[in-house]
């Protein structure tokens, strides 16, 4: 199984990295587990279509309590590995292109020790150190081997976001939308898990997943900053970058790092990626969001105009629009049409000044598609002709400010489903907390 990418890493990689994985395995074996008495225990309870975990302590600690607690879960998930025929063409063609060495050279030093955690805590022959950091080095892993694995593109992740605050809302706070697009996997859909998180050292936060899922798409933090992850096809592959940073991994550092707006975007102006991607974060605090364009060597910010920003899967800022795919996606670019009629001032179907959580839920349910006038059916999962009917698996709207989120996920189509509310003071136990309606 070849193509120009897998030949590309080929020619670039050093001798002997294709025994790397089976090197690895044996390092990282259960003989250098630490003891299960080391590690506090977490806690997990159900809340409606949503398992809630709660985890503590050190990289390593919270990778064992994730493993601990969602132990039946990953075992279900390492035979979905092994026996999924997209997965384990993925998988098969990350091991024989030394993606392992890849991820492990270029993930972050906590990144690795959590991810050991959750191996030891799993004790599953068939999930390695090897099966963890592809999951959790997937937004890389997938650019790296979409043009050499054809079959690989059902699986391309295509997502909206938007940021709005001052005179685009109701009442002049920011409110940040997301829409995680992907494809039908059973797994993910089956299991939403919103992971509870406080780091030693670090800031407590949320985010939205699955079991196995360390590195996160979308989450907020107790300082009240919000950020997700966009994918983005880029232009041909001599654009990524074999030494740098995943950005989905990046995300989970702001999370932890970042208390404002502006230490989030030093964090990203500050750290190489390897491939393309959309991070969009906003800092309730401030009422402002900015669109985060990554490339290799190259950092493009979109700022709010009169108060709104949004961003699909293509780049627009100048630092980097010559990079991505030329033309952008069709499904891409109609999307992007669609957020500027409904979120800009004078739009076709402007909700413009009066948007608020429960009228951004109405911009992600939306089926219209701009170019036909048409809308599709309810009930459409992945058409690929509107916001709503992409191949939604999450849809989340996040109050930084009041740190308060709604999720919708679970069963499709996904943005039909009630958005649930969560409050992260109240999840973090503190007194007085008080969880918003949910949206239904």
């Amino acid at each position: 199984m070849v193509g120009k990418v897998l030949m590309t890493f080929r020619s670039r990689l050093v001798p002997g990295l294709f025994l790397a994985p089976m090197l690895l395995a044996t390092a990282c074996g259960s003989s250098d587990a630490k003891s299960s008495t080391d590690v506090p225990p977490g806690r997990r309870e159900t809340r409606g279509a949503y398992t809630v975990v709660w985890l503590h302590g050190t990289p390593y600690q919270m990778g064992f309590q994730h493993g601990t607690l969602l132990h039946e879960e990953l075992q279900e998930a390492t035979v979905m590995l092994q026996t999924d025929p997209v997965f384990k063409i993925m998988r098969d063609a990350a091991a024989k292109a030394g993606l392992e060495q890849i991820a492990r050279d270029n993930s972050y030093p906590d990144m690795i020790e959590e991810c050991q955690g959750m191996v030891d805590a799993v004790a599953n022959p068939d999930f390695r150190m090897f099966e963890c950091l592809l999951v959790n080095f997937g937004d890389v892993a997938v650019d790296f081997l979409m043009n050499g694995v054809p079959t690989i593109q059902d699986i391309k992740p295509a997502c909206s976001q938007m940021v709005v605050s001052g005179p685009a809302t109701a009442d002049g706070r920011l409110y940040h939308g997301r829409i995680l697009d992907w494809s039908k996997v059973d797994f993910v859909i089956q299991h939403p898990v919103i992971f509870v998180r406080s780091p030693d050292g670090g800031i407590p936060h949320v985010f939205i997943g699955f079991p196995g899922n360390l590195s996160s798409y979308q989450g907020i933090n107790d300082a009240g900053i919000s950020i997700a992850s966009n994918q983005v096809s880029p232009r041909d592959n001599t654009v990524h970058d074999l030494t740098g940073r995943s950005a989905v991994q990046m995300l989970v550092q702001v999370l932890t790092k970042a208390h404002t707006l502006e230490e989030a975007r030093t964090i990203m102006q500050t750290t190489n990626q390897m491939t393309l991607d959309t991070l969009v974060a906003a800092d309730g605090n401030e009422g402002k969001g900015e669109v985060f364009e990554l490339a290799p060597a190259h950092v493009g910010i979109r700022d709010q105009a009169a108060g709104v920003v949004y961003a699909t899967n293509h780049f627009l800022a100048p630092e980097t629009d010559p990079l991505d795919q030329d033309p952008a996606g069709a499904s891409s670019l109609l999307r992007y049409e669609r957020l500027t009629q409904l979120l800009t001032a004078g739009g076709a179907d402007s909700k413009y000044g009066t948007l608020n959580p429960s009228q951004l839920v109405s911009v992600l349910r939306d089926h219209h598609d701009p170019d036909t006038g048409t809308d599709s059916p309810p009930g459409t999962f992945d058409d690929g002709h509107s916001l709503a009917t992409n191949g939604a698996l999450y849809a989340v709207v996040f109050d930084p400010q009041a740190r308060q989120f709604w999720v919708a996920a679970g069963t499709l189509p996904v943005p039909e489903q009630t958005f649930t509310a969560f409050s992260l003071d109240e999840l973090l136990g503190k007194p007085g907390a008080q969880t918003p309606a949910d949206i239904p």
